[in-house]
């Protein structure tokens, strides 16, 4: 027996209390010990050819399908609903594509269909309602995926009825007519027709619904876990890339909430899968790598050899653990620790022409970065990501600062990360072993180039598939951009872009779409392009709210997070976001009028996280973007690159909401939100 189980299982578990599904975990436990099912009480349902249900309990019932070599765990409930749930399902092989489907029974009477479990009967409408995909041909929504059964259904959709319509159908033919229905163009999702003979289950689109068991462990582990499916499921689109065998540096990109972080850990799960491999799992951030660390354990339960193989640490984390081994522990210089040194040197009467701005920013971008550790070194460094020109006597006067701060670090032991980074790479390209035979970073778009350099050392000593990123260049919010070809990384021919998004509606989706361009070049040439990208599901319009004071927003976000508090939204669901530290106190006084505890973040410390609601607040127009960090931009030429990192932080903290969005701030607002009226 081929056991397998159905995404529709896991989400009908999650919804049962947890004494319900300890009780289904038995159940499901003693049908994967005995083939047969003779343990069972078993009663088949006479309405659909070859569905059954097991008694859970008195009132429970495990739905199966019994297919030959195949069962299929593939609903619970009690008693009626889960037969009325049978009743009304067939299990087939799609018609033109092969894949495997739980289809929904449409039912006809005289007058018109009926979506059964949905809004009842739709009843016909006027000839002048837009029905958005009425002149679509038999072949094209066949080729989508959509059940031969479904096609008049699809085309006799009006616009009122359509999200109903999507909830029924396999999630390949909702997502494509999602997109026809937003603007898209439904040949863009034609799916993938099986060889005659192919296993249905084994079909990319079948692989995002349903999952073999190889064994008891990997059953409990999969019913352990319910809500964690992004685990378990994959779309096709994201499945390429996590199996794929790359020759050289790969890179996985899309908007946010498409689902990058799932193939990074599914990536890393699979590559620990070979003998021999030790996979570092890796982000920006230890509160994210926290959360990779907690979901790939859910991966791994099943298989601990992979456990043991797999290493989850920020990357600041691991190169400390690294250089500390080989070196012993380092002194790491802090930012005001630079800043007092490159302020003696001018008291000192060095760096004539420079104001402290400009050479921190210089520090940071060229001098540390690139590891310049002489006059000559400098003298003939391009000075990639700085704009303004300096001749050899600006280059002079401003080493001469420069000398003076590595002279006084040095003479207090003090080195700074990208010093680590660069003998960490020295130590790899000298042969020497650093623990790890593959890297997979997660939210790559943030790599400082120290951290760039080290890992393209890592990339030339491993194999052609040792480094794999994810990351989102719309997301990139804490470093000027860089080409990371020169440095050693060159992704182009193994860049992919996702296009469905899971985690945000389409309405928030969209509105976050307009902060940023059709497309995004890197400093390489690759494009990420962000039309196309289809959300799978709907939500209310985004709320923007400019008001007359902080008085009015405190009231106006307080009345919004009541309302979504009353209409069952549980206060961990709710988020409030702000610029910076100086804005926290408004977000505060919001959440406590709103008379709940809700958490109160910065746009930076949300970055990786997700909400059902957030409200966005203190969109002033001296805000977001920063003055502050404006009026310290030293090279006037890079006034442009921050001006879009922060561009990306609001489209970062629009893009932490599933559901529900609000805007808000005191009038006339940033300068961003044009963008979004």
């Amino acid at each position: 027996m081929i056991l397998l189980y159905a995404s529709t299982f896991t989400k009908a578990l999650g919804r049962l209390t947890s004494a319900e599904q300890k009780q289904v975990k038995i159940t499901a436990f003693d049908l994967a010990q005995d083939e047969a099912g003779n343990g069972l009480q078993l009663h088949r349902v006479d309405k659909s050819p070859g569905f059954w249900t097991a008694r859970v309990s008195q009132d429970l019932r495990l739905v199966l399908h019994k297919d030959g070599a195949h069962t299929l765990l593939a609903y619970v409930d009690h008693h009626d609903a889960a037969y009325r749930w049978a009743e009304r399902r067939k299990l087939v092989p799609h018609e033109r594509t092969g894949a495997m489907q739980l289809v929904q029974i449409v039912e006809r009477t005289e007058e018109h269909l009926v979506y059964t479990e949905s809004v009842g009967a739709v009843a016909p409408q006027p000839a002048a309602t837009h029905r958005p995909f009425a002149t679509l041909s038999d072949d094209a929504l066949l080729n989508v995926g959509v059940p031969r059964d479904w096609l008049e259904a699809v085309r006799n959709a009006d616009e009122a009825s359509v999200d109903g319509l999507f909830d029924l159908l396999p999630d390949e033919a909702a997502e494509a007519l999602l997109d026809v229905a937003t603007g898209g163009r439904i040949e863009d999702h034609v799916a993938a027709t099986a060889v005659a003979g192919a296993d249905p289950f084994a079909h990319p689109d079948a692989q995002r619904r349903f999952r073999a068991v190889a064994g008891i462990e990997e059953l409990k582990a999969a019913l352990d876990a319910p809500f964690a499916q992004w685990a378990v499921f994959l779309h096709p689109a994201q499945r390429a890339p996590v199996t794929r065998d790359w020759q050289g540096p790969a890179r996985v990109s899309g908007s946010a909430g498409t689902g990058k972080t799932i193939v990074a850990l599914h990536r890393a799960v699979r590559l620990a899968g070979t003998e021999g491999a030790r996979v570092l799992l890796t982000t920006f951030s230890k509160p994210l790598a926290t959360a990779l660390a907690d979901k790939a354990m859910l991966m791994t339960e099943a298989v601990p050899e992979r456990r043991d193989r797999l290493t989850v640490r920020a990357l600041d984390q691991a190169a400390y653990d690294l250089y500390a081994a080989a070196f012993g522990q380092p002194s790491l210089a802090t930012a005001s620790q630079v800043r007092a040194a490159i302020e003696a040197a001018m008291k000192d009467g060095r760096g004539a022409g420079h104001d402290a701005a400009f050479l921190l920013e210089e520090w940071d971008e060229v001098i540390d970065a690139w590891g310049i550790a002489d006059a000559q070194s400098y003298a003939a460094v391009p000075r990639l990501g700085r704009k303004t020109r300096l001749g050899p006597k600006q280059r002079e006067s401003a080493w001469e600062v420069f000398a003076y701060v590595r002279e006084r670090l040095g003479e207090r032991g003090l080195t700074t990360w990208a010093d680590v980074y660069a003998r960490l790479g020295e130590r790899v390209a000298a042969g020497k072993d650093i623990r790890f035979t593959h890297v997979v970073v997660d939210e790559a778009q943030d790599l400082s180039v120290a951290q760039a350099r080290f890992l393209a050392a890592v990339g030339r000593a491993g194999g052609p598939d040792a480094l794999f990123f994810t990351g989102d260049l719309g997301q990139r919010i804490f470093r000027l951009p860089f080409s990371w070809a020169k440095l050693g990384i060159d992704v182009r021919g193994r860049a992919t872009v996702l296009k469905v998004c899971y985690r945000t509606s389409h309405q928030i989706r969209q509105t976050a779409d307009r902060l940023l361009g059709r497309e995004i070049t890197d400093q390489d040439g690759v494009t990420e392009t962000r039309t196309g990208t289809v959300s799978v599901f709907d939500g209310l319009e985004p709320v923007l709210a400019l008001v007359d004071d902080t008085v009015a927003e405190c009231d106006a976000v307080a009345a919004w997070l009541r309302a979504a508090l009353a209409e069952g939204f549980a206060p961990d669901e709710l988020a409030v976001l702000v610029r910076g530290q100086g804005q926290l106190g408004r977000g505060r006084a919001a959440a406590k009028a709103a008379g709940a505890d809700l958490r109160v973040l910065t746009m930076h410390d949300a970055k990786g996280l997700e909400f059902r609601g957030v409200a966005v607040m203190a969109l002033d127009e001296d805000v977001l973007p920063d003055a502050d960090r404006l009026a310290g931009v030293g090279d006037i030429a890079d006034l442009e690159a921050v001006q879009d990192t922060e561009r990306h932080l609001l489209y970062v903290a629009a893009t932490r909401a599933r559901d529900r969005l609000m805007l808000a701030g005191v009038a006339p607002g940033s300068e961003f939100l044009d963008d979004l009226k």
